[in-house]
């Protein structure tokens, strides 16, 4: 089965709700201050929002990264790469008819707990968005243990990581 939708109205309010979820346990896994995501926004964007080769339908997320400058002066040197998550809508919507029946709350919480670890060990951990292939499955390994110990006991939330580890469709 082919889906080519996209998220209604109502998924991208569960898939905000989720966002903000999100944002809260990781500020508090890695101690960061309460107004850090101000600080350091990210977009979150969907099929409906970006070009056709942007979409991939293969994966349920990806961050993205729209530039980067230096903004100098003699106090900072602040980093102003801009990131955002790129959430799959196929891909999740077919995970959603699967057998396991997650729900899109729980799904969208991981996936963007996932996508918004990635964007946190970019900004904070100097971790290379470029990196070679090998740099990059290493990356992701670290990126999905730290998920798993963010959302450990998280309800309903155990079945889908232990899916994920297997290496099963989720």
């Amino acid at each position: 089965m082919t889906i080519e939708g996209f998220f209604t109205e109502y998924d991208r309010t569960i898939v905000d709700k989720a966002a903000r979820l999100a944002e809260g346990l990781i500020l508090r896994y890695f101690n960061l201050a309460s107004d850090d995501w101000m600080k350091n926004p990210y977009s979150l964007l969907t099929w409906k929002q970006v070009a056709p080769w942007l979409r991939d339908a293969n994966v349920f997320a990806q961050t993205v990264r729209f530039g980067s400058q230096k903004k100098k002066s003699p106090q900072t040197d602040i980093d102003a790469t801009l990131y955002g998550v790129l959430l799959q809508d196929p891909a999740i919507l077919r995970a959603l008819l699967r057998p396991q029946q997650h729900d899109l709350w729980t799904l969208g919480l991981f996936v963007l707990t996932h996508e918004l670890v990635h964007i946190v060990r970019f900004r904070k951990f100097q971790v290379d968005f470029f990196g070679s292939v090998n740099e990059l499955e290493k990356e992701e390994k670290v990126v999905h243990g730290i998920t798993k110990e963010i959302l450990s006991g998280v309800e309903n939330m155990d079945d889908l990581l232990n899916l994920y580890e297997s290496g099963l469709q989720i």
